[in-house]
């Protein structure tokens, strides 16, 4: 007796013992699930080990961190009059009360250095005197000055940011939640105090507000795409079976898969984040394709007169065998993710691997004694008409691919060597801002700050002197200055920052501001003499901390520029260290913003090592099912081809790789194989029983081919819901794994027939 037959037997022998099992296995996981939790921060997509976090984490011990809260003001009539500056003020006054908030920097508050007469003056550049005279004169200043354009206002003076700098945490991260609630409830309070038809627009940004906004579609993608993707999955359900049992058995399965996989991923203290939201959807897909194939087997073989208990063993001993290999090989697709070093991809292949292994065994342990148990209504006429519909439609189309074979199969194969060719043509590339909707209002405010104002964030360079007190340097801070100089010369930066400023600024004031004097001094000693009481002058929570180094041998350069697609900023962060080096300086780029970009180099490695594992572990798979190394890379051929159309179709759509689009190879791969797996299944049983190759394939499209095309469309539709998400990555892959499994049907019902066809011989 083969294991199928054993287990099956099994199974239908002792009906309460494996729901027993299945019970046990699913209880003893699903405390777990309190033991889940969330993390949207940079920290959660590298090792701890990883260079770029030690990088950054030297950087915050030294300087503090880059975590900021923008606001940004717009006034179409100007912001140099009363109403905006009351604005701009109190806005600034409330954000000081925000939870780890340490410092704001403002059009309001910013430090204004003048001199009058033999007198040092630093104060707010705009103080409680806000008359229109005033506010004029201010405008001119700002308009004229050498720091304040392109950092807090508009150079057309209508759009104002204010800067709110964060405590830094060197255990973890802020809690961006808590603060950017605070800060919206501040904002809304302000609203409600401006009169009526105030044209006033407040926007938010910032890196709290990124992170937040990772958590926010997060949420909100599970909560609405869950819901529908189990509605449309009950639909086709009643569409496909029209009975209860037929319609509650998956959704049951689906359930207890879904509760044990998160279980699972408390206890392995996977925590959830943007990649892992996909999981629920996936896990419907996945976990409902065995018990459709087990369904339509069992109404099959109900139809042609098989009792509960029969039509039951009968079912399982045909589907035993091809859905644990097709549970093998997607979940070898899913586990092939976890030679990624980006960690939420590695958990979600860990996750969806486990969880698809999870569905078959729930599906033979459940499902068995729930079937032979239960007695099941059921029309046998019109299944029997419908069947032999089935063989009639099934025979006309063997004929047809026989007499073309050969176009198909040339055909096929020319298409997918000319997209292959312009999937290899696709760029790496991804924005952090575009992986949210255009409606999303984190992405709403970068796109209307982008082009009113300009950059708002960049990258931070660090330049160590090499000496203590080295930053005093005249040496040292012109050679700076030159490179400060030559960066602000670029169209992509608006806006550097650094004590150059502070130092030339000083010296300025010192010699009765006269503008030949906005230079760092010749002197050591007065560079020291302008720092110091410069520092000295500055209100409370106002220092140079964060931009130099206590022991004064390094200074922090903040970068504010326009780039934000990955490609383009590696390529102008690692220009930038290398001319900082033709200045004589050492210089690092570090920050949250090459946290974020260096992801793209890591979505690389993590995708060709994915297929390469997924193709070799399936291949093997396919080799050991077939016991033939020539058939089982024969059978690989239907399965790649899919892959290679969907990656022409992602450059024809203009989608450039990233963290989303990399996952749709390997993962695609793990499904795909399940149709042909259950297709040459079938078709190898018919061929040993006497049947030629033409009537085999007839019989294969006409029992297996509707449970092919049903689950295939219940995998496309559980995917492609995902193209509803706010999470645009998700939303890519969602749509591109559909495309694909689409493909790969149409591949399986036309091209594996014109295969077999031409190689019958």
């Amino acid at each position: 007796m083969s294991y199928s037959k054993k287990i099956t037997h099994f199974t239908l022998t002792r009906p309460w013992t494996s729901f027993l099992l299945g019970l046990v296995i699913l209880f003893s996981l699903i405390p777990g699930l309190l033991r889940v939790e969330s993390d949207f921060s940079y920290r959660i997509w590298f090792r701890d080990s990883e260079p770029l976090i030690k990088r950054y984490d030297n950087f915050q011990a030294k300087f503090g961190n880059d975590d900021l809260i923008n606001i940004i003001v717009h006034s179409p009539d100007g912001i140099f009059d009363k109403s905006s500056i009351d604005l701009v003020q109190k806005l600034t006054d409330e954000l000081w009360k925000v939870s780890d908030v340490i410092s704001v920097d403002s059009l309001t508050n910013y430090q204004w250095t003048s001199a009058s007469e033999d007198e040092l003056i630093i104060e707010d550049f705009i103080s409680e005197d806000h008359s229109l005279e005033t506010l004029l004169e201010k405008k001119k200043l700002a308009l004229n000055d050498k720091t304040l354009p392109d950092y807090l206002i508009n150079r057309e003076a209508t759009v104002t940011n204010i800067y709110a700098k964060i405590k830094p945490h060197f255990d973890g991260a802020p809690d961006d939640k808590f603060i950017i609630a605070q800060t919206r409830e501040m904002i809304k309070k302000i609203k409600e105090t401006l009169p009526q038809g105030d044209t006033h627009k407040i926007y938010t940004n910032g890196s709290l507000d990124i992170n937040n906004t990772f958590r926010e579609v997060s949420e909100h993608d599970v909560a609405t795409i869950f819901p529908i993707v189990f509605l449309i999955i009950i639909l086709f359900l009643i569409y496909v079976f029209r009975t209860l049992i037929g319609v509650a058995l998956p959704l049951f399965i689906i359930t207890v898969t879904t509760l044990a996989t998160f279980g699972l991923a408390g206890y392995l203290g996977i925590k959830f984040n943007n990649l892992i939201a996909m999981v629920p959807t996936i896990l419907i897909a996945i976990a409902i394709a065995d018990s459709v194939h087990i369904l339509v087997s069992y109404f099959q073989f109900r139809s042609s007169g098989e009792n509960e208990r029969d039509a039951t063993r009968k079912a399982f001993e045909k589907n035993f065998k091809p859905t644990l290999l097709t549970s093998i090989s997607t979940a070898i697709g899913f586990f092939s993710c976890t030679t990624s070093d980006l960690i939420p991809l590695r958990d979600l292949g860990i996750l969806a691997g486990f969880g698809t292994l999870f569905a078959w065994l729930f599906t033979v342990l459940f499902m068995t004694p729930i079937l032979s148990k239960l007695k099941v209504n059921y029309k046998r006429k019109s299944i029997e008409n419908s069947n032999s519909s089935h063989l009639a439609t099934a025979t006309k189309l063997i004929n047809i691919i026989d007499k073309y074979k050969y176009l198909v199969l040339i055909g096929t194969l020319v298409s997918s060597f000319f997209l292959a060719y312009l999937g290899y043509k696709n760029e790496v590339n991804s924005n952090p801002y575009t992986y949210f909707t255009e409606t999303v209002p984190l992405r709403v405010s970068n796109d209307f700050t982008l082009k009113n104002l300009g950059g708002f964030y960049g990258p931070q360079v660090v330049i160590n002197s090499g000496e203590k007190d080295g930053i005093k340097s005249p040496d040292f801070l012109k050679k700076v200055d030159q490179f400060q100089n030559w960066l602000e010369e670029k169209e992509y930066i608006s806006r550097v920052t650094s004590i150059v400023e502070v130092v030339k600024a000083m010296n300025k004031s010192m010699h009765a501001d006269q503008e030949s004097y906005y230079r760092i001094p010749d002197n050591r000693k007065t560079i020291a003499e302008l720092l110091f009481l410069y520092s000295m002058s500055l209100p409370q929570g106002k220092d140079l901390k964060d931009r130099m180094t206590i022991e004064k041998d390094s200074l922090r350069m903040a970068i504010l520029w326009t780039l934000q697609g990955s490609k383009e900023s590696l390529a102008k962060m690692k220009m930038i260290e290398e001319k900082a080096s033709d200045f004589g300086l050492d210089a690092v780029v570090t920050g949250k913003i090459p946290i974020y970009q260096n992801m793209t180099t890591f979505v690389v490695k993590s995708f060709f090592s994915s297929i390469a594992l997924a193709l070799i572990g399936i291949s093997l798979l396919l080799i050991f099912i077939f016991k033939s190394i020539k058939l089982g890379l024969i059978s690989m051929i239907p399965n790649v081809v899919p892959l290679a159309i969907g990656a022409g179709l992602m450059k024809i759509l203009n989608t450039p790789i990233d963290v989303g689009t990399a996952l749709v190879s390997s993962v695609c791969l793990g499904i795909v194989v399940d149709d042909t797996i259950h297709f040459l299944n079938s078709f190898n049983t018919l061929k040993q029983s006497g049947l030629d190759t033409k009537e085999a394939l007839s019989r294969v499209l006409a029992s297996t081919g509707p449970a092919l095309i049903w689950t295939t469309l219940i995998l496309a539709v559980g995917f492609g819901a995902l193209i509803i998400a706010e999470f645009t990555p998700n939303m890519n892959f969602g749509l591109f794994t559909a495309i694909v499994l689409l493909v790969a049907l149409v591949i399986d019902l036309i091209f594996l027939p014109a295969l077999l066809l031409v190689g019958r011989k």
